[in-house]
């Protein structure tokens, strides 16, 4: 699970970085991210919800970590005034919402592999025999 978190941050800095599109990219990032990023978990015999809320929140605490750390030395080497809880609170809106949509991008990416693997969105076979939708054939016979 760890490796998956790892490979989600890396794209999220990626979609970050690129100069134009980071304004449509980064906001996005958390939810590819978490898509990409579960495949590389190991499955286990949780459910995928169990699964996503797990991965969301090792991204969200991830993401935390590394803004609480960058706030800290901005509040040490400026004074911030009135934006210092302007500072704290993006801090916490921006790992809320990294792992919230990183959960709900491993949690799409779980339920479609699911259904791929189960075969959902097909319809099963209809046996005329015990469904009365279907009309059973009709034998036409010719008499002389």
């Amino acid at each position: 699970m760890i490796k998956g978190v790892f490979i989600a941050f890396g794209i999220m800095l990626v979609c970050f970085l690129i100069p134009l599109v980071h304004f449509v990219a980064a906001p996005a990032s958390p939810f590819i991210g978490g898509y990409i990023g579960i495949s590389y978990a190991r499955s286990g015999s949780r459910s995928p919800v169990a699964k996503a809320f797990t991965f969301g929140a090792l991204l969200g605490g991830l993401v935390l970590t590394i803004a609480v750390l960058a706030s800290a030395a901005v509040t040490a080497v400026a004074d911030l005034g009135r934006f210092f809880w302007v500072l704290w609170g993006g801090v916490i809106i921006l790992a809320v919402y990294t792992a919230s949509m990183s959960a709900l991008g491993a949690l799409f990416s779980l339920l479609k592999s699911d259904s791929e693997v189960h075969g959902a969105g097909q319809e099963p076979a209809r046996d005329p025999a015990r469904d009365p939708a279907i009309e059973a054939p009709t034998v036409h016979t010719v008499e002389n």
